[in-house]
């Protein structure tokens, strides 16, 4: 999914010609740890860190402590992009540029779990399956197609290694609340399952 939807546009930056007395006083006020400076046009100039700042000359400018933007997300790139570069950056925010490489806004690791959320329907009410299944194509599709026959909607799927290297383990979410039903379902199929366990949901 595209960043786009996740992008924090009310995010704060500074203008790379602020004083380090000025910004200090403001980040103090709303609890910035990461700093976006841009130049006077509003393109992304460098990303600093509040400690940087912190021990630096406070009569000093913004620029003087800025580094580079080495890490940063394209409003097209990916979620999955920017959780990647957040992990190798080891920031929780990282700036965000459209294709004229203007700051649109921010993306950290709140806007992430928010998008984690959506991605694997966890707020939503139904039944959680966990299954291990050979890692050979057409096994989902079998269980895919089981519930399918039986009309039970499926919200999500995630596949992740399993300790077998010939297996995939794989958590199917549903909207059916109904347990014993889907227990009945894989078991009329021959389908071994780890658990199933229905999903309250929740909102954020």
């Amino acid at each position: 999914m595209n960043i786009d939807k996740w992008t924090n546009r009310t995010y704060p930056v500074f203008e790379e010609n602020r004083s380090l007395e000025e910004i200090l006083a403001e980040t103090k006020k709303i609890g910035l740890t990461t700093i976006i400076s841009v130049d006077k046009e509003g393109r992304l100039s460098g990303v600093a860190r509040l400690d940087e700042i912190l021990e630096s000359d406070a009569s000093g400018l913004l620029s003087g402590v800025v580094g580079e933007p080495v890490f940063y997300c394209r409003d097209s790139d990916f979620i999955e992009d920017a959780a990647l570069m957040l992990i190798e950056s080891h920031d929780y925010v990282l700036p965000v540029v459209n294709d004229d490489f203007f700051v649109v806004g921010a993306i950290g690791v709140f806007e992430i779990l928010e998008g984690l959320m959506e991605f694997t329907a966890m707020d939503k009410p139904g039944t959680r399956i966990s299954i291990v299944l050979d890692d050979k194509p057409g096994a989902l599709r079998d269980v895919v197609d089981f519930l399918a026959e039986r009309e039970v909607n499926i919200l999500s799927i995630i596949t992740s290694a399993s300790e077998s290297e010939d297996s995939r383990r794989v958590v199917i979410r549903t909207d059916e609340s109904d347990i014993s039903m889907i227990a009945e379902i894989l078991q009329e199929q021959g389908i071994s399952f780890e658990s199933i366990s229905e999903e309250e949901g929740f909102s954020v």
